[in-house]
């Protein structure tokens, strides 16, 4: 026998010894720890996590919906929130909550302002709204189970409905449990798992073609306060400990938390992290599964989004058009040239920070800006564009500033060959930016509207570039292809390329093995 069989031989006699499956490994990451996020709360509940991963959950007793951002910072979103419980994002970024004080579901969007989408049923007033699913369709699934008094309590038990896409029809769907709580379903909406916490048990259902529930089996024979799922389709009650079952209906693993878990989400930039309320605290644990709660992207979901891993967090990019960009990272949102007729902004991420790169209409947009911009947001810009915009901070060509925690470098961005006459530059020197902004260890260059000049030439350590290839504005393919050679990025983004082919710079640069160009969608 050689040492290979041997090795896995013995192997499968500790296997076998000790009831272990080499098959199966913990949904917990190797070596992580519970980790206690933050305390001092009443009683947590209804985490959340929106787009980028930070978590909402509400405090009942205190009447608030608390955020905690992907940097580790604790805020307010909401107070007076109607005794809120189950938190959930829509496909739009809106929160919706299950209100336990107001008996109503309701939709908070991004500046705070609520709107009802369901008070009553048949003309009498829910018991006390508890937890919600949304579908893929958009549908909200909901349960109304009533905890403490019974005063007061106009429906005739503790039901599940489910609210249709449009928001007109509601109806009943679950009608015999003792107290309904949790609910959660799988991404492809073929399953609804809802949890009688009245009764004990733990139920999987088939969601119909009509949004009606089939099919009764009981998955768990435990009850649970909130739950959710990973991407390998185990399910998450909380109760004494948060019990892990597959989707046999198999307990798989007990995760042991300081304080009686009451509900979880998985969240973070890669989803990889489980946060837990549970009484007085809320905390986190690293998996080594992921949520597959369906992705609640919100708005800029609608554009192509690359990820790139930094030593401090993942930089999400959001492509959204021409030479308008979105990163996000660590919590903050930064919009590079933001304009309407790329986008609708009325419904897109608050800015922590907007570059502007120059002052023509297809980079500057005032109206946007102001739409963008809360209390704290800053606004970096040229002077050319401080003459039209009140209150940011200008960059010059070679000044360095530290914003927000990250560090910007102006660069100059102007026309050496294309000109609107003779010499008369489309964009003339000294007058517009180019940024690199310095995500962790990696260095972001979005060169704005330029050629390549001999600055961008003499480029060096850029891990993702931005360069513009629309002429006669800025660039050819080969101009292109003549500043990556030179300064050699490790990723490469054609934008604001028109009608310009993008297959050019992949063929000019196919045997530059240490540059990819990536090539997304900028219309």
């Amino acid at each position: 026998m050689n040492a290979k069989w041997r090795g896995l031989t013995i192997l499968l006699i500790l296997a076998a010894a000790t009831g272990w499956s080499i098959t199966e490994a913990s949904v917990v990451a190797d070596g992580a720890k519970v980790e206690k996020l933050a305390g001092g709360f009443s009683f947590t509940e209804g985490p959340a996590a929106d787009a980028q991963g930070n978590i909402y959950f509400s405090d009942i007793p205190n009447n608030r919906i608390h955020k905690w951002s992907l940097d580790g910072k604790l805020f307010t979103f909401r107070e007076n929130s109607g005794g809120a419980n189950g938190l959930y994002f829509d496909e739009e970024g809106h929160l919706l909550a299950c209100e336990g004080g107001g008996r109503r579901l309701v939709s908070i969007d991004r500046n705070g302002k609520a709107s009802v989408l369901a008070d009553k049923y048949q003309g009498k007033k829910f018991n006390s709204l508890n937890d919600l699913w949304i579908d893929p369709k958009g549908g909200i699934y909901f349960t109304d189970p009533r905890y403490g008094g019974r005063n007061g309590m106009e429906q005739d038990g503790e039901h599940v409905y489910y609210l249709a896409p449009d928001r007109k029809k509601l109806v009943r769907v679950i009608d015999d449990m003792v107290r309904p709580n949790g609910v959660i379903g799988t991404p492809d909406g073929k399953t609804l798992y809802v949890t009688d916490h009245g009764g004990r048990k733990t139920f999987a259902y088939t969601i119909e073609q009509d949004d009606t529930l089939s099919g009764k089996k009981l998955i768990a024979p435990e009850g649970s306060d909130g739950m959710t799922i990973d991407n390998e389709g185990n399910i998450y009650l909380t109760g004494r400990v948060v019990a892990v079952y597959n989707k046999k209906g198999e307990k798989i693993e007990d995760i042991k938390i300081p304080e009686g878990p009451a509900n979880v989400t998985f969240g973070g930039s890669d989803r990889h992290t489980l946060f837990i309320t549970a009484r007085t605290s809320l905390y986190s644990v690293k998996m080594r599964v992921k949520g597959d709660e369906r992705m609640q992207a919100g708005p800029e979901s609608k554009f192509e989004q690359d990820i790139i891993a930094t030593n401090t967090g993942d930089l999400k990019i959001t492509f959204i058009g021409h030479g308008t960009l979105m990163f996000t990272f660590n919590g903050k949102i930064i919009h590079v040239d933001p304009v309407s007729r790329e986008a609708d902004y009325t419904d897109m991420p608050k800015a922590d920070i907007i570059l502007i790169t120059h002052e023509h209409g297809d980079h500057l947009d005032p109206k946007v800006i102001k739409m963008l911009r809360k209390e704290d947001t800053d606004l970096v810009l040229t002077q050319a564009c401080a003459e039209r915009v009140d209150g940011g901070i200008t960059m010059k060509n070679g000044d360095v500033q530290t914003v927000q925690y990250l560090r910007i470098e102006a660069m100059p961005a102007y026309n050496i060959v294309h000109m609107r006459s003779a010499g008369n530059p489309f964009h003339p020197k000294g007058r517009g930016n180019g940024y690199i902004i310095t995500f962790g260890d990696k260095r972001v260059y979005v060169a704005g509207d330029t050629e390549n000049t001999p600055e961008m030439k003499r480029l060096r350590n850029i891990d993702v570039a931005f360069l513009p290839m629309n002429l006669p504005y800025t660039m050819s393919p080969e101009m292109v292809a003549d500043a990556a050679k030179a300064f050699k990025p490790g990723i490469l983004y054609p934008y604001h390329y028109g009608r310009t082919n993008t297959q050019e710079i992949v063929d000019l640069l196919r045997d530059s093995k240490d540059i990819e160009v990536r090539i997304r969608s900028m219309e």
